[in-house]
């Protein structure tokens, strides 16, 4: 399935948008960062495939899984 541009650029947007949220709430020791930060991750790694931009998606994924780990050690 192919995602109309604009719902994809709004994909993007959004993660982005997760993933600075995420360090707002790190920077004040919320362990609800890593989970704001998962969610970003996956948006992101999900738009740069569709954008077909392979190493800052395998970057994202990557950063997904520390965040699982994150929020373990945290918890």
């Amino acid at each position: 399935m192919k995602l109309k541009e604009s719902v994809l650029e709004k994909i993007g947007w959004f993660s982005m948008a997760l993933i600075v949220i995420g360090y707002y709430l790190n920077a004040n020791q919320l362990a609800a960062c890593w989970v704001v930060w998962f969610i970003g991750n996956i948006f992101m790694g999900y738009y740069c495939c569709a954008k077909k931009t392979y190493p800052p998606a395998i970057l994202s994924l990557l950063i997904a899984v520390l965040n699982i780990y994150g929020y373990i050690s945290w918890t």
